[in-house]
């Protein structure tokens, strides 16, 4: 177990780490960005250490030097003088969010650490864990040894695992970082939101993050435990064959898995987009393409951190520049007029996409295509996952509905005729193209509107089957489609309350957010989602020392004594069970990990591989006039001898290993 004095070190040093990189990107935001650049130097300072990392990665040099760029940069806006004493007093309110929101999830990882084989923990492990060993890219797929992963986007673990080469953690320890740092991130980005648009309750923008969906309150009069009332929340539409998760659910639930941590760039992307649309014509020039120049890189990020997103995003980055070109340049179809906007795409690509392109063109896709949904979302169902959004819309389209009384029979016909879900959204939609209001607020309403419209027109067909063909879609741009609805929605509600509330004195805020942030921790800590596993620590594989012993030293020793690039023999693993464990500690690879998730990831010739290499894992612990061979084919170097392997294999080894390791039942040979 790591010690608790190296834990809060590795903690200080994490957030040293962003708030250098934070601070040093800041002056320059400030053109483009002007007084939201503070803040938003939090997402942009860790989205351009990840690239320059990554690209780092690439050529095989340390990831370490990525810093030089921001010692550079930082050294130089200090020779310029750019900054000072009050500036920073001033924009105090950022580092506090943000400081505020990491703590809040760091409490709640805290006490619910456990790197547990539910949901996709063991493989978030797994993929930090295989990075921070080795931080190249592509970065080795430790489930598939030999190979890489270039089947699955990674981009997140990558930019979490640098964070702890540079704090020197135990990837462990840095799995319990990852969804606080994204959680503070996103905070920023969506109070960032708030300061653009709304004059008075800038915060409101940020209950996108921690408000719930409708069915998590159904849930809890079903008299279930805990536990069952946070899943079912998440498996509303379709009788659970759609997954319907929302951010609240996603960070208890403590699995930092792609979707996730990427969701504080998705934030971060809107609020870029909204300041293009509201402030591109008060901009320089410079500020302009220094604007283009972010936007780029946020969605250009988008691919490889989870490739979703990007379906998502690039339409609505084509929506918010024909807008903004409409605007701001009367629809004019010049060369100045059109380059600026034209620059993102390409510049995505440049920035961050060709290790992509190689990703693209090695790993394949098991999306096939764009299909027509056959069995739309029951009515109650989507209202338990939509409904708060859809009610703030019909609010605030009220004078159009008492205008257009006929309007309500968009809905009552849909719902006649079995497509009640879909005609609530296009009423939502009518009703707010008809208030004719060209706000940053109503165009992202209606641009989220319209992802709900095409979710239950559309799915795109993957490898689910066909009783669950709607789940990624539902899954992945109803995620995208939470934050877009849940912050256009929010900035409705603020401009409604802009003249309510007594405003308070600096004292009075901090007491009501020092009460609130108690009220949350304390409420997530006991309401939140606990599977039974011991807490008070920040290391993932505590637990292991109370369940499985002889595995938790075995995999210490692993730890201290294998090199990066070694390869562990351990059973083959069964999805979502107790399985590939040292391959998930210790990031070193293993012939073949989930199966189950090796097989969806590599689609079609591979498959035979998946099925030739759990055989010869049972080969190597069954037959000794084997083993040795097949070890170096795969490059193995130990093989692990726990409870699940002799429970899988009936373990039979050659002579010609060397015991280096036996605690309690655990043994682990090493080739010679």
């Amino acid at each position: 177990m790591v010690t608790f004095e190296a834990q809060i070190l590795t903690v200080i040093l994490w957030i040293a780490a962003i708030k250098f990189c934070q601070v040093t990107v800041y002056p320059y935001l400030r053109p483009a960005l002007h007084n939201l650049s503070y803040g938003l130097a939090y997402p942009i300072g860790i989205l351009l250490l990840t690239l320059i990392s990554w690209y780092l990665g690439l050529i095989g040099v340390p990831v370490q030097f990525a810093l030089l760029f921001f010692l550079i940069i930082g050294a130089l806006a200090f020779y310029k003088k750019q900054y000072s004493r009050e500036d920073f007093k001033k924009n105090l309110i950022w580092d506090v969010i943000f400081l505020a929101a990491f703590a809040l999830m760091l409490t709640v990882r805290w006490f619910t650490p456990g790197i547990i084989p539910s949901g996709e923990k063991f493989m978030d492990a797994a993929f930090l864990g295989s990075i921070m060993q080795n931080p190249i890219v592509t970065p080795s797929d430790p489930w598939f040894a030999g190979e890489n992963l270039s089947i699955y986007y990674y981009l997140c673990h990558w930019m979490c695992a640098v964070l702890g080469i540079i704090s020197f953690g135990a990837s462990t320890i840095v799995f319990n970082l990852m969804i606080p740092t994204a959680f503070a991130l996103a905070a920023v980005s969506a109070y960032a939101v708030g300061v653009l648009i709304l004059k008075r309750h800038k915060w409101i923008p940020m209950l996108v993050l921690i408000i719930p969906n409708i069915a998590l309150l159904v849930e809890s009069f079903s008299g279930n435990g805990l536990i069952s009332i946070w899943w079912e929340s998440t498996r509303v539409i379709g009788d659970g064959a759609t997954i319907n998760e929302y951010p609240l659910f996603s960070f208890l639930w403590g699995d930092p898995h792609a979707h996730v941590i990427a969701c504080f760039n998705q934030i971060l992307f809107i609020c870029l987009m909204m300041v293009m649309l509201k402030r591109w014509g008060c901009l320089s020039n410079q500020g302009r393409y220094l604007l283009i120049i972010i936007s780029a890189i946020s969605l250009g990020a988008m691919p490889v951190m989870n490739s979703w997103d990007v379906l998502v995003y690039a339409a609505v980055y084509l929506v918010i520049a024909f807008i903004t070109w409409w605007n701001y340049f009367n629809h004019k179809i010049t060369f100045r007029a059109i380059f600026p906007f034209a620059l993102v795409p390409v510049l995505s690509i440049i920035c961050c996409a060709l290790p992509l392109l190689n990703m693209v063109l090695t790993g394949g896709s098991s999306v096939q295509g764009f299909f027509l949904v056959t069995t739309p979302s029951p009515f109650l169902e989507f209202i338990q996952v939509w409904g708060l959004f859809l009610a703030i819309f019909i609010i605030y389209g009220f004078s159009v509905i008492k205008k257009y009384p006929w309007l309500i029979l968009i809905p009552v016909l849909c719902f006649l005729l079995g497509y009640g879900s879909l005609g609530t959204a296009v009423f939502c939609l009518v009703l707010i193209l008809l208030k004719k209001e060209n706000k940053p607020e109503t165009t992202f309403a209606i641009i989220g509107l319209a992802l709900l419209i095409f979710m239950e027109v559309f799915y795109l067909k993957d490898y689910m089957g066909d009783a669950y063909y709607r789940m990624n879609t539902v899954f992945k741009l109803g995620f995208c489609a939470w934050f877009i609805l849940g912050l256009s929605s929010f900035l409705i509600v603020g401009k409604w309350f802009r003249n309510k509330i007594t405003p308070l004195n600096f004292k009075q805020k901090s007491a009501v957010v020092l009460v609130i942030l108690i009220a949350l921790a304390a409420m997530f800590v006991t309401c939140g989602v606990n599977l039974g596993y011991p807490g008070g620590s920040l290391d993932g594989k505590m637990w292991l020392e109370t369940y499985h012993s002889g595995d938790s030293v075995g995999i210490d020793y692993l730890l201290e004594n294998a090199d990066a690039d070694d390869v562990v023999v351990e059973a083959v693993g069964t999805s979502y069970e107790y399985s590939s464990r040292v391959s998930v500690m210790t990031g070193l690879s293993t012939i073949i990990g989930w199966a189950g998730h090796e097989a969806g990831w590599r689609t079609g010739i591979e498959d035979a591989d998946i099925s030739a290499r759990m055989s010869d894992v049972q080969t190597i612990y069954e037959n000794p006039l084997k083993c040795i061979s097949l070890m170096k084919k795969y490059g193995a170097d130990y093989i692990f001898v726990g409870e699940n392997e002799r429970e899988l294999y009936n373990v039979n080894l050659p002579e010609g290993l060397t015991e280096v390791f036996s605690f309690e039942g655990t043994v682990i040979y090493k080739l010679a």
